[in-house]
């Protein structure tokens, strides 16, 4: 929900540029880029792109250093990170450097990993690692593993299969925080929730616009209840949309019904209470149950019984009993095997 005008002529700063790609549109929307990428061959291609596609080679600079040694004497208008910080030694710190920089008025862009969607691929990770040693032997155990995972990640995930090997398992590190970790950061970092991806506004609100907004840090744990759908998350939101839009048809016609009896009421209306009283009975004799987390409740109770057989065997350290272990999972490590990212956007207040 963040304007794409809203770059144009903002000064922005970029950690974490990789080969640019991303990072281009900021420059194709008109804003002014400085570009932190720590590797030199990376920051080569990003410069080549850059060089090729931007309109004004004089709107961006590249920065070869980490973000634990940028420095500058400005701040910015912008300062978006996408896939960066939980691959860093210190996530928090990385996050405060990002918000140092942030002028007041403006906007912090961040695209990270969270605790629990990250689950199943940490338990991959810990399955690889306790078998395999080298990059190589990292590689071809996961191709030999999860191949499942890795084919659906190449066909939807829009990256080359060696970069999800090298992203997913050969990275050292990925750490990623948990909701309620992030909005204690936005909150000792002075910013406000702007809008995140997957959204974690509960979808229970009806105050009028008028009210002050509902503040994300006063309810952590109301907004840790999405992670139950980032752990399990299994199949494309269409497919789950379409089971639970079914379901909730049987409520929400006769309802709607029944707000049409007593909408638009005049005084020469004849309202047909004999109908709406019927339309009432049809209601109260619904047998609908609206719990859009009761299948990911089920799913994760399965992926967690299946998480601990696989957990006992890695004590014993067969790969073999593994390897029939994995294949037998039903839930765990199947389709989309959990949420990879999220994104927040967080305002800092004038």
């Amino acid at each position: 929900n963040f304007p794409p005008k809203m770059f144009d002529g903002a000064a922005l700063l970029d950690f974490g540029t990789g080969t640019g790609e991303h990072s281009l549109f900021y420059l194709l929307n008109g804003a002014s880029c400085t570009f932190v990428e720590m590797n030199e061959l990376a920051c080569q291609r990003a410069d080549e792109l850059f060089r090729s596609r931007a309109p004004e080679s004089s709107k961006y600079q590249l920065v070869n250093e980490s973000i634990f040694d940028f420095s500058s004497g400005g701040t910015y208008d912008i300062v978006t990170s996408l896939g960066v910080i939980h691959h860093t030694a210190d996530k928090k710190r990385a996050f405060d450097i990002k918000c140092k920089h942030l002028k007041r008025g403006g906007f912090l862009v961040l695209g990270i990993g969270n605790a629990a969607g990250q689950f199943q691929r940490n338990l991959q990770r810990a399955i690889i690692y306790n078998f395999a040693k080298s990059e190589e032997e990292i590689v071809a155990l996961a191709e030999a593993l999860f191949s499942e995972h890795l084919d659906r990640a190449e066909k939807y995930g829009r990256r080359s299969r060696k970069a999800i090997l090298y992203d997913s398992y050969v990275n050292p590190q990925i750490d990623a925080p948990s909701v309620a970790e992030l909005l204690d950061w936005f909150t000792e970092n002075g910013l406000t929730m702007y809008s995140s991806w997957p959204p974690v506004t509960p979808p229970v609100l009806g105050d009028s616009a008028d009210r002050k907004p509902v503040q994300h840090v006063d309810y952590p744990n109301l907004m840790s209840l999405p992670e139950i759908v980032y752990l399990t998350h299994f199949d494309n939101d269409s497919a789950h949309l379409l089971d639970l839009d079914d379901k909730t048809k049987p409520l929400i016609a006769p309802l709607g019904e029944l707000v049409g009896l007593l909408n638009n009421v005049t005084p020469d209306l004849d309202i047909e209470f004999d109908r709406a009283i019927e339309m009432i009975d049809t209601l109260h004799a619904t047998d609908v149950e609206i719990a859009p987390y009761a299948s990911y409740v089920d799913r994760l109770m399965k992926i967690l019984g299946e998480a601990k057989a696989i957990i006992e065997i890695l004590r014993n350290g067969d790969l073999d009993d593994l390897r029939k272990c994995i294949g037998n999972t039903t839930e765990l490590f199947r389709c989309t095997s959990g949420l990879g990212m999220s994104y927040y956007i967080g305002y800092k207040p004038r």
